[in-house]
């Protein structure tokens, strides 16, 4: 069996609500990682592929992960994750007087993209997206939309356009179960499979998944 590896990078941060510690281990039981608005890590995300060779005498061409650099760099790097399932998340909106009921209601249209509940990748402009229709999806982001010149409506999509809304809490843990997924889902097509995925939030920590 033949597996490949390719890196990629991204600058993000990260609240990690679910965090607990134990004061005998660490020497502390003050979780920091659940500050807002958060702190930023500089990732390595790594991708294992397994097949056997093709043609070209390779698993596949490190080209073919064109489009997996492209989602990293549009919709993970320089964005705050949040995950749907944190206490603080409708309030969050709800304080930015972005939450209608049970919809999140923007004041321009922007662009939505989602890793739905197959993790497959979808993009589409609008004003608002449902409570529900978050909850159902891995992932969610905003962006790309043209710049604003009021001040407000530049706040908004300075603030909008940062965010990423994870389905878990986004530990490094989930980071990287997420990825596996999205990738083994998404290079079907390629004839490979996802092996592994791991993820390093500074060189001397990472977390990893694999079904194996």
């Amino acid at each position: 069996m033949f597996v490949i590896s390719k890196s990629f990078e991204f600058a993000a941060a990260h609240s990690v609500h679910s965090q607990r510690l134990n004061r005998e281990w660490a020497g502390s039981d003050y979780p920091k990682c659940r500050r807002l608005p958060g702190h930023g890590h500089n990732y390595k995300l790594t991708v294992y592929l397994t097949g056997e060779l093709s043609q070209s005498q390779m698993v596949t061409d490190f080209g073919h992960l064109k489009w997996l650099k492209e989602f990293i760099d549009d919709c993970f790097d320089h964005k705050l994750i949040i995950g749907v399932d944190d206490p603080a998340f409708e309030l969050f909106f709800s304080k930015l007087e972005l939450l209608d009921g049970k919809e999140i209601k923007f004041p321009f249209e922007t662009r939505i993209t989602i890793v739905d509940e197959n993790f497959r990748l979808k993009s589409f402009f609008g004003r608002s997206l449902t409570l529900r229709k978050i909850s159902t999806c891995n992932f969610v982001t905003f962006g790309s939309s043209p710049l604003q010149s009021d001040p407000i409506l530049d706040f908004y999509q300075r603030l909008v356009d940062g965010i990423v809304l994870f389905k878990g809490s986004p530990t490094s843990e989930n980071l990287a179960r997420f990825f596996y997924y999205f990738v083994k889902e998404n290079v079907k097509p390629l004839g490979v499979d996802c092996y592994k995925v791991s993820i390093n939030e500074t060189p001397n920590s990472c977390a990893s998944y694999s079904e194996r």
